[in-house]
C-alpha cells in the first residue's frame, strides 16, 4: 500500500469491518492491504482517471496555445518538468517530454474523501480473500432473531445493512456512489487529449 492509500483507509479500519480480530498478524494486514489495493484500482478503472494524486509522464506532449499543456489526465495538480524533444540530427520536433501530478485528491476535497473512503472499505472488506481471512480467524457469530417453541422455525438477524447501494443505514455503497468524480468524455477541461500518443504511468500502487 502506498501512504497516499493509508490516509485514505487504514487496514485495521477494514479489519474491523469485515470482522477480522485485532491487533492484525502480518499475513492478515498484507490480505487486506492487497484487498484496498484491488478496490482502488476498480476506482481507477470505473472513474477513468487517477482516484489519487500520481506522477506521470507523458510523451509527445504539444502546448495547448494558452500557456500550458495537452496532457492526457485530469485534474492536473501541477508540471513538474517539460523537456524538449528531438529528432534526427538532435532538431527539436516541437513536441515535450511533460513529467506532471495529477489526479484527485480527498484531502484537498473531504467530501470525494469520504465518499472514496467509503467505498473502498466497503469492497475491500466484502473482498474474497479478507473473507477467507475471517472465516480462518475465527467462525462466524450469529444472533437469533427468533425461534418457535420447539426450536424447529429459527430466524437469524440480519447483519448486513442492506443490499449494496440500496441506501440503507449500513448498506454498503457502490461504483456509483462515486459517479459525479467520474471522467465524461464530452466535458473534459479544455486543452485534456484523451488519448496521448504514449504514456508511462509511475503508480504509487504495489
Amino acid at each position: 500500500m502506498s501512504a497516499d492509500e493509508l490516509l485514505v483507509v487504514a487496514p485495521e479500519k477494514v479489519a474491523v469491518r469485515a470482522g477480522l480480530t485485532l491487533p492484525l498478524s502480518e499475513e492478515q494486514r498484507e490480505t487486506v492491504a492487497g484487498a484496498i489495493s484491488d478496490a482502488f484500482g476498480d476506482v481507477a478503472a470505473y472513474l477513468g482517471k487517477p482516484p489519487l494524486p500520481v506522477t506521470l509522464v507523458q510523451r509527445g506532449a504539444r502546448g495547448d496555445g494558452r500557456g500550458g499543456w495537452r496532457l492526457a489526465y485530469d485534474p492536473v495538480i501541477e508540471v513538474l518538468s517539460a523537456v524538449a524533444e528531438t529528432g534526427v540530427d538532435d532538431e527539436l520536433t516541437g513536441l515535450y517530454t511533460i513529467t506532471y501530478r495529477a489526479g484527485l485528491d480527498p484531502i484537498a476535497n473531504p467530501v470525494y474523501g469520504k465518499a472514496l473512503g467509503r467505498y473502498v472499505s466497503a469492497a475491500a472488506a466484502a473482498h474474497p480473500m479478507v473473507r477467507r481471512a475471517v472465516q480462518t480467524d475465527a467462525p462466524q457469530t450469529r444472533l437469533i432473531k427468533q425461534a418457535n417453541v420447539e426450536g424447529q422455525g429459527v430466524t437469524f438477524e440480519d447483519t448486513s445493512g442492506g443490499a449494496a447501494g440500496s441506501g440503507a443505514a449500513g448498506a454498503p455503497p457502490t461504483l456509483d456512489s462515486l459517479k459525479r468524480w467520474r471522467r465524461r468524455g464530452v466535458n473534459q477541461q479544455p486543452g485534456i487529449a484523451p488519448h496521448p500518443l504514449e504514456i508511462t504511468w509511475r503508480w504509487p500502487w504495489p
